[in-house]
């Protein structure tokens, strides 16, 4: 036969546990705009029964003693915190590829009345001009001038465009280090997390944590995570290893640091260890950051390589002419470097001789010894403004090139900004789903409340009936 305490511990039992129930409850709520918070529920469940013995019989039967929590967990699907890492970290790729792109494009500074398209133009317009009327020094100075105003917008481009590869260069530098800030920061994290599991605690607010943690370095680098289990019982242990392409940046308590040296394998971008070992970065910012670093070098090369083929083409018709004087071998622009895409943008000028002396323009062709250019021969200035539609770069033009350079910079900013809208439709699904298990819900949690309130008043009143049991049996039982 039970006591008449073990109603009390009856009704004991369940005020402690409603009391915790509505505690969580009470968490819940005032982190209901807290990021990275998931939402924690009670485990009840009952507690060890007692054993009453009987008359004739080893026992009478068992009774119920009361309700324990056996923990607090969280409301979260693994596997959709995996997706939303996967597409966050493909969202910032495409908005930190997106970002350099649109820094090409203010670079080049197309469509423009000013640009190298237009001086380009300009320039070869200048000595169709000039091809009219080769005496006429207003039009020399005309065609100096534009040809200043391209090799001025040449070297414009150039600085600009020149600028961002140290800019990517740091921002990349930067990325690795914050990558090596959050392995530390997981991995102790980690060391934690293992520990209290050990010690049969639920440490939620840690695991809450260490995934707002990783949350941060996805979106810097590809991760793949991996959930730790312990060989001797299959359990998990509560630590997340981290690997980066196949390096493993995290494991258990320890984090390594990813490598900073940048190389190409296979036409993938990644990073080198110090053994050679090959690190593929497939998203995340880091991801972005290495291919705006790729195409900015190749916009660099096709602007040298439109530099140095505009040089080396009037150059070589130029030379052949002759200036006012009947004097002939004249460069107009200096000479450019020995090969293209070797900052011919940037050694781009007009030749001294013709900035101070427009008559040393080779406007005139230069007929058979011992005969001298006939006054008004512009044909050599007509084979220069020819230079504007005959193929000279790969088949095509000078200018054709160049607007095929400045529609490709387009075309590869547009694909990047779509893949922006695309992936962040995507990552508002996925956290959509995510928030509709983990998130808490206003509606839910005052509902639970209520229940774990009445059950606390119940539990309340139980332990008052028991209580006017004892009082009558100490008080009245004489």
């Amino acid at each position: 036969m039970t006591s008449t305490f073990f109603g009390l511990q009856l009704g004991y039992s369940g005020l402690m546990a409603n009391q915790t129930a509505l505690d969580v409850i009470s968490n819940n709520t005032t982190n209901v705009n807290t990021p990275g918070y998931t939402r924690q529920v009670v485990n009840f469940t009952e507690g060890t029964p007692y054993t009453v013995p009987g008359t004739g019989a080893p026992t009478l039967g068992q009774l119920g003693a009361g309700v324990t929590i056996s923990s607090v967990s969280q409301v979260k699907d693994q596997y959709l915190n995996q997706q939303v890492w996967a597409a966050g970290s493909s969202l910032s790729s495409s908005n930190s590829l997106s970002t350099s792109l649109s820094q090409v494009e203010s670079a080049f500074g197309e469509p423009s009345s000013t640009g190298i398209g237009a001086q380009l133009t300009n320039f070869f317009n200048s000595f169709s001009s000039l091809a009219t009327n080769p005496q006429d020094s207003g039009l020399r100075t005309t065609v100096v001038d534009t040809a200043v105003s391209l090799t001025t917008e040449f070297h414009t481009v150039n600085t600009n465009l020149a600028a961002l590869t140290p800019q990517i260069a740091n921002q990349t530098a930067s990325a690795i280090s914050q990558v090596n800030q959050l392995a530390s920061q997981i991995a102790a994290l980690n060391g934690q997390v293992k520990l209290a599991i050990s010690n049969g605690n639920s440490p939620n607010d840690l695991m809450d944590k260490r995934g707002q943690l990783i949350t941060q370095l996805s979106s810097i680098v590809n991760v793949q995570p991996i959930n730790e289990t312990d060989p001797s019982t299959g359990k998990s242990t509560g630590a997340i290893n981290l690997n980066v392409g196949g390096f493993a940046l995290v494991q258990d308590g320890a984090a390594a640091q990813l490598p900073s040296t940048v190389t190409t394998q296979d036409g993938q971008k990644g990073l080198s260890t110090s053994t050679g070992t090959f690190i593929p970065i497939q998203s995340g910012q880091l991801s972005g950051l290495l291919q705006a670093s790729t195409l900015v070098a190749g916009y660099q090369n096709q602007l040298d390589t439109l530099a140095y083929n505009l040089a080396t083409s009037v150059n070589s018709i130029h030379q052949t002419g002759a200036a006012l004087d009947g004097s002939t071998g004249h460069l107009f622009f200096t000479a450019p470097p020995p090969s293209p895409g070797t900052g011919a943008a940037a050694a781009l000028n007009v030749d001294p001789n013709i900035l101070s002396n427009p008559n040393d323009i080779a406007a005139a062709t230069m007929p058979a010894p011992p005969a001298t250019p006939a006054p008004g021969n512009g044909d050599n200035a007509t084979a220069i403004a020819q230079l504007a539609s005959t193929a000279v770069v790969n088949g095509q033009s000078l200018n054709d090139y160049y607007n095929g350079l400045i529609a490709k910079i387009g075309a590869d900013s547009q694909v990047a900004q779509q893949q922006v809208t695309t992936q962040t439709a995507v990552v508002n699904q996925l956290q959509n789903q995510q928030s509709s298990v983990s998130g808490v819900n206003m509606d839910e949690e005052l509902t639970k409340m209520l229940q774990y309130q009445r059950s606390y008043q119940a539990a309340a009143k139980l332990v008052s009936v028991a209580d006017s049991f004892l009082d009558t049996i100490i008080n009245t039982m004489n």
